[in-house]
């Protein structure tokens, strides 16, 4: 990896909760959603010819528990939140000016995991479904799936300890036609709950000598190479980075005061984007190649 740059985007007031981030190649843009601590959301997005907007209001869900974000080939994109009491919804649109909600979405059949572990989400482009991951509070990680003609349903369920979970996060590889969920564990061991076409399975990725209190995880489309960023309670973030060849530990930043943190991969410009918001209202923007 060459070049690590990393500067500040926009400042969001009200205290940040979370974020999510996202590549659409519909309109060839960068997507960056971020959740204040009241539920509020709101969108930033640049491209190659303009900067980062000021944040746009989107919507508001109070007792927000995590978000997910993706563009789709179904001419959407897509915010998904969870809320606390075990309810998913979402917002579908292509612009800010233009939202549409499903509002709840799903019921999952138990409330939310109390600790904050994030969600998986993304598009799978294969099966054309849209495709999140939440932790309920009976110890189990749902996978709930749908697109426009489908009602939501869930499509697996994995337990784990979650209150020994730091974070999750996932993507769908086009290239190898393969599901996968990440599994951070606070005491530093990170596991891939993988769906492939020949059937399911667990294995234990890489386990980090410092504990963990993130991860993040995106595909390289022009590489086929596979990253998933951990955040350690040290305040390092770094860049693990596999392929069937070849495995590297790359770091990125130092950086306190950390709430949440998204990574994607970006087309138009070829480069991998992590983006961190911090307590102060910062949403930072780390890229490199």
């Amino acid at each position: 990896m060459s070049n690590i740059q990393n500067h500040v985007i926009s400042n969001i007031s009200g205290g940040i909760y979370g974020v999510t981030g996202y590549y659409w190649g519909d309109d060839i843009a960068q997507h960056v959603v971020v959740a204040t601590n009241d539920g509020t959301l709101y969108e930033i997005y640049w491209d190659r010819h303009t900067p980062p907007t000021p944040p746009q209001r989107l919507w508001q869900f109070p007792n927000i528990h995590s978000l997910a974000g993706f563009g789709g080939d179904d001419s959407f994109q897509h915010v998904i939140v969870f809320t606390k009491d075990g309810r998913l919804h979402e917002l579908y649109f292509t612009t800010p000016e233009d939202v549409h909600t499903r509002s709840p979405l799903f019921s999952l059949p138990t409330t939310a995991t109390p600790n904050h572990i994030g969600m998986a989400g993304y598009y799978d482009s294969l099966e054309k479904y849209c495709d999140v991951t939440v932790g309920g509070a009976d110890d189990t990680l749902y996978e709930v799936v749908w697109n426009a003609q489908v009602t939501p349903y869930i499509s697996r369920t994995t337990q784990f300890t979650l209150r020994d979970v730091a974070a999750i996060a996932g993507f769908f590889d086009a290239n190898g036609n393969s599901w996968d969920v990440f599994v951070a564990m606070q005491g530093g061991k990170v596991y891939n709950v993988e769906r492939g076409l020949g059937g399911i399975g667990t294995q234990l990725l890489t386990t980090s000598l410092t504990q963990l209190k993130n991860v993040a995880a995106f595909v390289n489309t022009s590489t086929q190479s596979r990253h998933v960023i951990l955040q350690d309670v040290n305040d390092q973030v770094s860049d693990y980075t596999y392929t069937p060849e070849q495995v590297r530990m790359t770091p990125l930043i130092t950086l306190s005061n950390v709430i949440d943190m998204a990574a994607y991969y970006s087309n138009y410009d070829g480069t991998n984007h992590v983006i961190l918001v911090t307590s102060d209202g910062n949403v930072h923007e780390v890229y490199y190649r």
